[in-house]
């Protein structure tokens, strides 16, 4: 009588470190979470200061470097800034990367500063009659402004920026205000990587794993 052999059932294989979750196989999952698994984010804590609290290791905090016009630079203020560049380098340390990315053009200033003289346009057109000369001249003016708002948002739409990303780990908060405070001191008060605010880090996390973002 023949035997009838059977293969066991293949285990499947799963990361290591984490517990595999049953998944809805959809683009918009992947376009909305692809990006928090694979650079194992566990949360950005809501304050000031923003932390990326990481799922196998401490935080992280991004900073921008901002850049210069050495085009508009005399030889020996480009020298100074090289020179400097390679303090901040040498006395920083390790624990850094930098990673370049392509984010939207922030016009959100220009685009409040034009809806703060947008509501003092519609404040002086109400205490006039809509025939009164001075209200037509404001209605040109708000008409001006609306279309000056539409393009600033075009703007943010369509005009992508390389910027420079500063990443800082670190395995307690207390130690990452350190290397922020490093970071801001060492290069002499001429190379100071800035702040990021909660809602651009969003932005630069998204983009770095998620290969539908512009990049």
């Amino acid at each position: 009588m023949a035997i009838k052999q059977t293969q066991p059932p293949k285990n499947k294989k799963r990361p290591l470190g984490r517990i595999q979750e049953t998944k809805k196989q959809t683009q918009e999952y992947f376009d909305l979470h692809s990006c928090v698994e694979l650079l194992d984010v566990k949360s950005i804590i809501p304050n000031s200061q923003a932390y990326i609290q990481l799922v196998d290791y401490g935080y992280l905090q991004l900073m921008e470097i901002p850049g210069k016009d050495l085009g508009s630079m005399s030889y020996n203020e480009v020298m100074r800034t090289i020179e400097n560049f390679e303090t901040w380098l040498t006395r920083f340390g390790p624990n850094i990367q930098v990673e370049t990315t392509t984010l939207p053009t922030n016009t959100d200033t220009q685009i409040s500063d034009l809806r703060h003289h947008l509501d003092l346009v519609r404040q002086d057109m109400s205490k006039l009659s809509v025939n009164d000369r001075r209200f037509l001249q404001l209605k040109d003016r708000e008409i001006w402004l609306q279309s000056q708002i539409k393009v600033e948002e075009s703007i943010r739409q369509e005009v992508y920026n390389t910027e420079f990303i500063l990443w800082l780990f670190a395995p307690t908060t207390t130690e990452l205000d350190e290397l922020v405070r490093k970071a801001k001191t060492y290069g002499n008060n001429d190379f100071v990587p800035q702040d990021i605010n909660y809602r651009k880090k969003i932005q630069i996390i998204k983009q770095y794993n998620n290969m539908n973002e512009k990049v």
